[in-house]
């Protein structure tokens, strides 16, 4: 299969003679008893960081003023937007991110996203996903992963709802306007 260019991918390499997903087990009366294995799952840390970082960016548009502000509102075209921060140190800040789709609309109706429980890691410039609809870690441990399992979460959960919250966000950014108060100089009222 061919890889982009400037993707910082490779392309796997397969043996000479051997097809798709098949290794040889051992050999029997001359002919070739083939076997299917599952390739281990390796996590691409490349493409997942830099999800990481696009949303600790991303978020940082959403939340101007997060050193001082709790809360942020923004209107999107069906519904509001609302980021609330729910813990605060000295390297992370946790933030909940909740949509609601307005009652009176005409229109169809949004898609409602769960409420998404963000960290952002300011010493490393990242923000991860830590919980979907109140339910974390995501993901699991990261240790000792089978399937199916009681969550039936994914190899991938983690890179997944960090990919989602990427789109999300630059939907946010793209479509959303903030809800604020514009003082105006030299009205006396």
């Amino acid at each position: 299969m061919a890889v982009p260019a400037g993707t910082g991918r490779k392309a796997k390499s397969r043996e000479p003679g051997s097809s798709k997903g098949l290794n040889r087990v051992g050999e029997s009366g001359g002919k070739l008893s083939e076997a299917r294995s599952k390739e281990r799952y390796r996590v691409d840390l490349t493409s997942y960081h830099a999800d990481c970082d696009a949303n600790y960016l991303r978020l940082c548009k959403l939340m101007p003023e997060l050193a001082t502000n709790h809360s942020w509102s923004y209107q999107m075209p069906n519904g509001t937007l609302e980021v609330a921060v729910v813990e605060r140190s000295r390297y992370t800040t946790e933030v909940c991110l909740q949509a609601t789709s307005r009652e009176n609309s005409n229109e169809t109706s949004w898609l409602t996203p769960p409420p998404i429980t963000v960290r952002l890691y300011h010493d490393a410039r990242m923000a991860e996903v830590v919980a979907v609809d109140g339910q974390g870690p995501v993901g699991g441990d990261g240790l000792n992963f089978s399937y199916p399992n009681p969550a039936m979460h994914n190899e991938d959960e983690r890179q997944q709802v960090n990919r989602y919250l990427s789109e999300w966000l630059a939907h946010c950014l793209a479509n959303g306007r903030a809800e604020v108060e514009l003082p105006f100089r030299g009205s006396q009222t």
